[in-house]
Order: C-alpha cells, then sequence, then structure tokens
C-alpha cells in the first residue's frame, strides 16, 4: 500500500524509519539478505556488492533527512536512487551466472521499481518545494533523538 506524498507530508514523520520509502528500501535490503544467503563461495564477493549497495540506500536515506538544507537532502536522494539502480544491476548479473532464481531476482526487482517510483515522486515534490519556497527546510527536524 502505497502512501502519497501529500498523506506523508500530513503525517508527523520525525524519524526516517517513519517514512514509507524508507520502510520500501528497507524491507528490500532484508530480502536481499534472504535470498542471497546461499551464493556459492567464489560468488561472496557479488553478495557482498548487492548488500553493501542495499544498505546504502537507507544510509543515504537516513544522512539526507537531518540534512540542513532542502537541496542537501535532494541530493542524499539522488545518490540513493543509485544505489537502488547499483542493486538492481547486482541481482540482475547474480540471476545471470545462476548464484539466484531469475524468478526470484523478477520479484524484488519489481518491488525496487515501486519503491524507486515512490523516491522519483519524493523528490520532484522536495524539488518542487525548493523551487517555491528556497532551499532552506522549513520544518527543521530536532537532531537528538
Amino acid at each position: 500500500m502505497e502512501m502519497g506524498i501529500a498523506n506523508m507530508e500530513k503525517s508527523n514523520i520525525t524519524n526516517v524509519e517513519d517514512m514509507p520509502v524508507y520502510q520500501a528500501f528497507f524491507g528490500l535490503g532484508l530480502e536481499l539478505e534472504r535470498i542471497t544467503i546461499d551464493c556459492k563461495s567464489e560468488f561472496r564477493w557479488l553478495r557482498g556488492q548487492a548488500l553493501r549497495s542495499s544498505e546504502s540506500v537507507c544510509a543515504n536515506m537516513a544522512e539526507g533527512f537531518f540534512s540542513q538544507y532542502s537541496t542537501e537532502y535532494v541530493q542524499a536522494l539522488y545518490r540513493y536512487r543509485r544505489e537502488a539502480y547499483e542493486t538492481i544491476t547486482h541481482l540482475r548479473y547474480a540471476a545471470r551466472v545462476a548464484q539466484l532464481h531469475a524468478d526470484a531476482v523478477n520479484g524484488i526487482v519489481c518491488h525496487y521499481n515501486g519503491a524507486l517510483q515512490q523516491l522519483a515522486n519524493l523528490i520532484a515534490s522536495i524539488e518542487r518545494k525548493i523551487t517555491e519556497r528556497g532551499k532552506s527546510k522549513i520544518n527543521s527536524v530536532s537532531k537528538s533523538s
């Protein structure tokens, strides 16, 4: 169930983990961990690359969430997007070299594409606000937890 950007803004998101797009990518990272656990030893490097890029998606989202300026946040989101596409590339390669079942890869890639669409909507919303209001964040988030 996808939450629209307008609804997301109205809900009180106080931490990056509250964001549906973060939750989607975090869940995909956990799924990637599960489906790659049985990679052969000679392909552990591929598993490592896929896991690192997948985990980096959420790390970049967290880093950007606490940025001082909206433009910094957008830059982090673009890094996040690049890491997600890198993960998809690793998954497709793993299927091609018979380390993962093609059906499993196609399923997770479909979910990655859905999460990437949520991310594209978020980026567009923030860029629109930057154009309208400037680069400072309107509602600054407390950095202490």
